[in-house]
Formats: C-alpha cells, sequence, structure tokens
C-alpha cells in the first residue's frame, strides 16, 4: 500500500544476487534489489501480490489493487461544522475529545474540516456516550473540543428513550443555529440525530485518532499447571473406528502425551510461623485428641475457640480406620463439608487430618484407604472452590499423640492464604508429592483368546475406546450401560462387527450382581476376561457445593466409587490382565474440580484405587484425563482452556499406560482455539447434550456449563424473587444505591479486584468459574441464598441488587447468623456476633468411622 502511494518498489532486504536455479531472465519477473519507479498506467490499475509462506506449510497469497484516482472536488463554502465525539466511558469520550483537537487545530481548510467532521460522525461506531461542538473552522471546533476534554461542556449517556423525539432531517434556520441545537440534544444523551445528512457534499474518510482503549489488566488468574504436553494432532470428527498402528498396546502410532504419576519425597520439616490471633476450632474423633491438639496450636499463639463461639479456621482430624474391604459410606461426609464451607469465612484456614490417604512408600499401598484419599482429595477441591487455604494431611497413626499434634499446629502456623496442599509424615519425616515422569507400562497384546468389557462404550469416550480395542486386535467386545441402544449406537456397532464380535448388555454397573450377571453371559460364549475398560460415568451441572445435596452428588459417585469397586473386585475374580479406570485430572488438580467437587470426590476415588491395588496379575491403572478435544462432555473453558488433549494423543496415551499400574495423570496443553472445549471425560452411555450458552441461558438452569445426569434430579431451590413468572424488577439504575446494591458490590470486587461500576455485565465475559464465585461472594457476604441463574440474566450490578431476595428493602441477613460459626468481616465496631450451633457436634458423628450412616 505504501508502494502504490509512493509510486515506488523498495528492494528486498538481504539480497545480493538472484538464486542460480531460477531463470528470471525468461520471465517478466525480476528480484527488486534497488528502488523501482512504479508509476501510474493510463487505464491500467497497478496491481501487487503479498505471499506469505509458513514454517507450517501453510500459504497465504493476497491480490491487492490501488484505489482509482479520486476525482476534484469543488470547495466547500464557509459553514458551520458540527462534530460528535462517542466512546464506551465518560473518560473515554474526554480522552478522544483531547485527541481529536490536536488534529482539528492544525486543518486551516474547510475541505479538510469538513473531511474530518464527516470522518467522526459517521466513521466512527456510536458507543453509550456522547458529547458534540460545532463552530465555524478547524480551530475553533479544536477549542470546543478541549473543553469536552477538560470538563467544561457535558458528556451525556446514550439515552434509547429519547429516540421517539428526534428532531426533523432539515431543520429551519441557518445551519449556525440548528447545528448549535443539535450539539445541546447530543450533550443531553439523544440517539437519534441523524449525522449522515449533516456531512458536506463530497466528503471522504480520512485519517482521524482511533479509540482511545483503557488501559487494565483483566487477567482473572489460575493456578499454573503443573506441566505442559507439547504434541498436537488433529481430532477425527467421525466416531466411526480409527485405524490403529499393531495389534499390541505396546507399539503406540503416535508419540505419546506427556503422563506423570505422584511420589511422595522428604522435604524439610515446618518451621517458624505463627498462628497467633486466629482463633481456630478443633474437631476431633475423641476429646483426648481435641485436647492434645487445641495444646499445641496454643502454644503457636492461636486462640481456641469454644463450643459455639465463631472461628475464622478450622482444624479437623478423623479417626485412624482399620483396614476393611467395606463399601465406603461418603453420604455423612459430603454433608458435612457441605456445612463446613457454608459456615467458614471468607479466606478461612483449614487442616484436615487423615490416616492411611498417601501412598508414601510401597507398605503405605497396601494399607492405603481410598475412601480416606478422596475425602483429603475432595476438602482441598472444596477449598479451591471457596477460596480457602488449606493443607491435607496425612499422619503417622504409630506416632504418639502429641507429636501428631506438634505437625498439625506446625502446619496451620505455615498455613498462608492461596496455599492448597497435602503433606504427609512418617516416623517424623514430612513429604510432600512431587509429579514425575510415569514410566509406560508392558506391552498388552489384544488379540488373546476370551473377551474384553468396555462399561459405558456407547458414551462418546466409550465409543473411541472400543474402536482403539478393536483395530487394536481385539477379537470380541462385551460392552455393558445403563442405556437402550439408540439407532446411533446400532450403527456404531454394526461398523465394528465386520472386525470383531461385539456385543452390548444394558447392566448398572453400580449394581455387583447386575455387573457378575452380564459378565457371565459374554464368558459362556467368549471364554475367559481378558482386560476391563472402566468408562461408566456422569457429572452434575456446574455449581456450588453448597447447593448440591448428597442425593445429586450420589450420582455421580455411584459408577465411579462402586462401579471401579465392581470392575476391580470381577476383574481379580476372573484372572483378567488388566482394569483401565477412565479418570479425570478434576480428581488430581484441586482447582479443576471447582464448581464439579462431587466429579472431584469421585475421580479422586478412582485414582486412589488404583494406587492401592496389590501385585497381583491383575493391572489396575487410573488414567486421569485432561478435557479431550471436541468430544465427551463440556467443561468449563478455564480449565479447558490449560488441559486440553486431541483424540489421538488420548488413544496414543492410553494404549502406551494401559498397564502402568497405578494413577497416571495426563495434563495435557492447552486448547487449540478453534476446538469447544469439553470436559475432562468420563463417558455416560448417551453424548450429553450442550449446555446452554452463556449468552442466553435457560431461566431454571443452575449455572450449566455441563450436561445433566443421565438420570435427571430435581432442580437446586430458587429464591421467590427468581421464581416470579414473566415480570422483569425495574432497572435498578431508577433507584438509589441500598445495602443490597453495597452487597453485590463488595462481592464484584472481591472476585475481580474492581468495581465494574454501571458496566453491562454481559460484557465482563463471565465464565462460569467466575459466575460461581460470585454467587458464593454474594452470600457469603450477605448470609442469603443466590441462584447462580440470577447472575447470569442481570444486565448490570444494579439489576442483579433488584433482583436479590430482600431487594425490596429487606436488610440480607447478618453474616454471622447466617455463618453458624465465623464471623466473615473482622469489624470490631460491628455488632456482637450471634451465638452458633457447635460445629465439633455436627462434626464428630463424621470422624469416628462406621458412624456415618444416618447422617
Amino acid at each position: 500500500m505504501l508502494a502504490f502511494e509512493r509510486e515506488l518498489i523498495p528492494p528486498t532486504l538481504h539480497v545480493n544476487r538472484p538464486n542460480d536455479h531460477i531463470r528470471f531472465e525468461e520471465s517478466p519477473f525480476f528480484v527488486a534489489d534497488q528502488v523501482v519507479a512504479w508509476p501510474r498506467v493510463a487505464g491500467s490499475p497497478r496491481r501487487g501480490a503479498v505471499s506469505a509462506f509458513g514454517m507450517g506449510g501453510v500459504n497465504a497469497h493476497v491480490i491487492l489493487e490501488e484505489p482509482p484516482v479520486a476525482a476534484p472536488r469543488q470547495p466547500v463554502p464557509p459553514r458551520s461544522h458540527l462534530v460528535r465525539v462517542s466512546a464506551a466511558s465518560e473518560e473515554a469520550v474526554r480522552r478522544l475529545a483531547a485527541a481529536y483537537a490536536e488534529v482539528f487545530a492544525a486543518s486551516d481548510d474547510d475541505r479538510r474540516t469538513a473531511d474530518l467532521c464527516h470522518t467522526a460522525n459517521v466513521g466512527r461506531s456510536p458507543l453509550g456516550y456522547q458529547s458534540a461542538v460545532t463552530g465555524p473552522t478547524g480551530p475553533a471546533l479544536a477549542e470546543q473540543l478541549r473543553a469536552v476534554a477538560d470538563g467544561h461542556l457535558p458528556v451525556a449517556r446514550v439515552d434509547a428513550a429519547l429516540a421517539a423525539a428526534a428532531p426533523p432531517a432539515t431543520p429551519d434556520g441557518p445551519p449556525d443555529v440548528w447545528h448549535e441545537a443539535l450539539a445541546d440534544l447530543a450533550r443531553r444523551g439523544h440517539p437519534g440525530i441523524d449525522w449522515a445528512a449533516l456531512s458536506a457534499p463530497g466528503s471522504r474518510i480520512v485519517a482521524l485518532p482511533t479509540y482511545p482503549f483503557a488501559r487494565g489488566h483483566y487477567w482473572h488468574t489460575r493456578s499454573a499447571p503443573a506441566t505442559v504436553a507439547t504434541t498436537t494432532a488433529a481430532a477425527p470428527s467421525s466416531t466411526a473406528p480409527q485405524p490403529a498402528a499393531s495389534a499390541s498396546t505396546g507399539a503406540p502410532a503416535a508419540t505419546a502425551p506427556e503422563a506423570l504419576c505422584t511420589r511422595w519425597r522428604a522435604t524439610e520439616p515446618r518451621t517458624g510461623g505463627s498462628a497467633y490471633g486466629v482463633t481456630v476450632r478443633v474437631v476431633a474423633a475423641d476429646r483426648a485428641t481435641e485436647g492434645v491438639v487445641s495444646a499445641a496450636l496454643s502454644a503457636q499463639g492461636a486462640d481456641i475457640a469454644a463450643p459455639g463461639a465463631p472461628a475464622r479456621a478450622l482444624v479437623v482430624v478423623a479417626a485412624a480406620a482399620a483396614p476393611t474391604d467395606a463399601e465406603p459410606d461418603l453420604s455423612g461426609f459430603w454433608e458435612q463439608l457441605r456445612e463446613v464451607t457454608a459456615t467458614l469465612p471468607a479466606q478461612a484456614r483449614v487442616v484436615w487430618v487423615e490416616h492411611r490417604s498417601a501412598p508414601v512408600d510401597k507398605a503405605d499401598r497396601a494399607l492405603l484407604d481410598p475412601a480416606a484419599a478422596a475425602r483429603a482429595f475432595t476438602v482441598r477441591a472444596a477449598a479451591a472452590e471457596h477460596r480457602f487455604a488449606v493443607a491435607a494431611l496425612d499422619l503417622d497413626a504409630g506416632d504418639p499423640a502429641e507429636t501428631r499434634a506438634r505437625q498439625i499446629a506446625a502446619e496451620f502456623a505455615a498455613l498462608r492464604p492461596g496455599v492448597n496442599t497435602a503433606v504427609a509424615y512418617r516416623r517424623g519425616i514430612r513429604y510432600a508429592p512431587e509429579q514425575v515422569p510415569a514410566r509406560p507400562g508392558p506391552a498388552t497384546p489384544l488379540d488373546g483368546d476370551g473377551y474384553h468389557l468396555v462399561t459405558g462404550g456407547l458414551g462418546a469416550i466409550g465409543r473411541r475406546l472400543v474402536a482403539h480395542l478393536v483395530h487394536g486386535g481385539a477379537r470380541r467386545v462385551g460392552i455393558v450401560g445403563r442405556s437402550p441402544v439408540d439407532p446411533g449406537a446400532e450403527a456404531f456397532l454394526a461398523q465394528l462387527r465386520p472386525h470383531a464380535e461385539v456385543d452390548y448388555l444394558r447392566c448398572d454397573v453400580a449394581d455387583a450382581a447386575a455387573l457378575a450377571d452380564a459378565a457371565a453371559s459374554f464368558g459362556s460364549r467368549w471364554g475367559r476376561l481378558l482386560g476391563v475398560v472402566h468408562c461408566s460415568g456422569g457429572v452434575n451441572p456446574f455449581g456450588s457445593l453448597r447447593r448440591r445435596p448428597w442425593s445429586e452428588a450420589a450420582r455421580v459417585a455411584a459408577p465411579k466409587v462402586a462401579g471401579s469397586r465392581n470392575v476391580t473386585r470381577l476383574a481379580r475374580a476372573q484372572g483378567a490382565g488388566y482394569v483401565a479406570l477412565v479418570s479425570s485430572i478434576a480428581g488430581a488438580l484441586p482447582y479443576a474440580g471447582r464448581g464439579l467437587v462431587d466429579y472431584a470426590l469421585a475421580n479422586a476415588y478412582q485414582l486412589a484405587l488404583a494406587e492401592a491395588a496389590g501385585d497381583d496379575d491383575t493391572t489396575v491403572t487410573a488414567h486421569a484425563w485432561p478435557n479431550w478435544v471436541g468430544i465427551g462432555m463440556e467443561a468449563d473453558e478455564s480449565v479447558a482452556a490449560g488441559h486440553s488433549i486431541t483424540l489421538d494423543q488420548a488413544l496414543t496415551g492410553f494404549t502406551a499406560h494401559l498397564r502402568t499400574g497405578g494413577g497416571v495423570v495426563f495434563p495435557g496443553a492447552a486448547a487449540p482455539d478453534s476446538a469447544p472445549p469439553t470436559a475432562p471425560p468420563t463417558a455416560s452411555a448417551q453424548p450429553a447434550p450442550t449446555a446452554p450458552a452463556m449468552a442466553a441461558p435457560a431461566p431454571t438452569a443452575p449455572a450449566p456449563t455441563a450436561p445433566a445426569p443421565t438420570a435427571p434430579g430435581p432442580a437446586a431451590p430458587r429464591p421467590a424473587s427468581a421464581a416470579r413468572p414473566a415480570a422483569e424488577p425495574a432497572p435498578a439504575t431508577a433507584a438509589a444505591p441500598g445495602p443490597t446494591y453495597t452487597l453485590v458490590r463488595d462481592a464484584f470486587v472481591d472476585v475481580l479486584g474492581e468495581d465494574p461500576g454501571d458496566c453491562p455485565l454481559p460484557d465482563l465475559g463471565l465464565d462460569s468459574l467466575v459466575i460461581v464465585d460470585l454467587t458464593n461472594a454474594i452470600e457469603r457476604l450477605g448470609g442469603i441464598t443466590v441462584d447462580p441463574s440470577l447472575v447470569m440474566r442481570a444486565r448490570t450490578m444494579a439489576d442483579l441488587a433488584a433482583r436479590l431476595p430482600g431487594a425490596a428493602g429487606a436488610q440480607p441477613a447478618a453474616p454471622q447468623e447466617a455463618a453458624g460459626f465465623g464471623t466473615p468481616t473482622p469489624d470490631a465496631d460491628g455488632p456482637a456476633p450471634a451465638p452458633a450451633p457447635d460445629l465439633g457436634a455436627l462434626l464428630r458423628p463424621l470422624l469416628v468411622h462406621g458412624q456415618q450412616q444416618g447422617h
């Protein structure tokens, strides 16, 4: 374009001589090694080709043609000019007016001034705030524009209600009179002015300062991923079987993605730190343990809360349970965790102590309690969701009580805001987990006599893995799931049957007897069980832990807790060579479980179950997958953006680590921009439906970013203000800010770091995690229950305040009344906190294993 304008072709950089292999002299082309004149030729416009050649093989070409020669224009007679300045905020209007003033001040030609006015009035997008000035010359307009910039002339917010009062297209009187009238209308927010009609005949768009964008930082930070994979590949869109490289899982068809496993390393013991001035509640399975832990915390400077008194921190010590093979009952733990998160104040410290929850060494693996490990991780996921600082401790039950108490107190004193960690102590030595590369397991031929069992094999992920087994050499595959076979599933099975014997039986894997019957049916036809791929699972809609009762969480937990135990027992009983548990990074990375804490619980149990597996002939491996690009359940964008994997990578990783043993974490990498994010996979029997878009959420859906479970459950409780039918609340801008608006503003400042004012909420780009954070903050600060869909539907902060319960004038419940224990604000001048229920009495039965029934 500069060559067009200057009529010169610039020389090519760094060229000393042309390429000898190109016969330029036999073509019309040559390399410009010096400036070449490029004059216009009458009747033939100049054209140029711009080519770009990428390292990856992408070639892009653009053909440009010079614009036609502009026709001569008549001079503009002296006249009054009118200039509009429009921007998204009052501050931006004033900054833009100052920039315009510099250009108009240099314009002493009426034609140029008319072009500048035309450009400002019709060549810039109309935005939410505006002002206007009028004058006979460029310098006169510049003086008025400086008055706008300095605040001497008003800037108005555009009011659509004034559109009906638009002035006539051809006002009466001389232009200098009605131009001033139009400028006054614009400065009062009138949107109905026909700015194009004000341009002088023959006006053109010319250079004028562009929009003065605000200089602010709007990164919503997350914890940094542990690792980033470097390989990428395109995922096929078809669910048809994809070819594999070999019939043995020991020969991957492509570079395997990064895979990690957790190992515990000795670290320096905690020293220093102080709990001075922190009021902490201690809850243990027995009074003796509470006493010794309280004494150790007091020695660190902590204040021990009396029963029923408020506290800003919590230490929970679970009893050490004897090894058992009984079915875990997590219902009591879940309900009491909901109670804890509802009562703890903002920025609380939590130390949660378990026993037999961390496989520090081989001896620990034999005693590992998957339920204890799942509880410890779930507390960390809940803390990530509610912004608590947390340390999940695993202590050696053989150490004296005083030793364990000192370890607890040291970790509590060292706990700082934002910390979310796991620690284990063995024989006085402190251990911390670290992720190290996982070595691929031994090669596993798939073509042996017998059959492979795939649970949930008709789901989105299950179909890919079934096809992968078949094309890897498996001759017989039995599939089980809860859903009936639909036409799509029939077509999928029909595609596989020319390559292998494949059959489907309806079965709930959480029912051990039903699973055994299905296996017996397959075994009677095909012989012994070779291995199990456990894909069954589901996920609830994205939402806060505090609003999800166990009746809903149990639907997510059942296929992964009871189901995983059942398939593992079946495989061992029948001498199968492997069990592959399809799990998720939501059970390995606490922040990946925010908004899906029940899903985090279920997947953490799977990973711990694989770690607890013995050294018999059945290798149990749990694969903690990230988002599979374009496949499976829809996930939150902020997690999928940093943890994604392509189908080719996933299948290669599955093959390489089919018999690695223990938990294997695939961290993934940043998701490709072109692919929609999907959740860390756990395939249910039917592919999950897509959730409503953020721009138009279903009015009854509680912050949906994940599909509903196979079995529909009751909707989340809705406050009365949200349950009213079509009546929309009056725009809150019409009312003076009250206590409810202040509550909403404080919640936004707490989560976003700044006050968005009256900025439209859809313009803030709130993702589902931020909506959960905002909902939690409003509930925590206001002591009220909030439906997340209110945040999604609100137009502004004031509109959200008008929708909240009690917005008509009733004060929100005092924070200490809703908090149960712990006051969310440290205001010493505020009212005395109300008496709270004894959290110790609520939690103590939970901490004694075997007494959770009935909660």
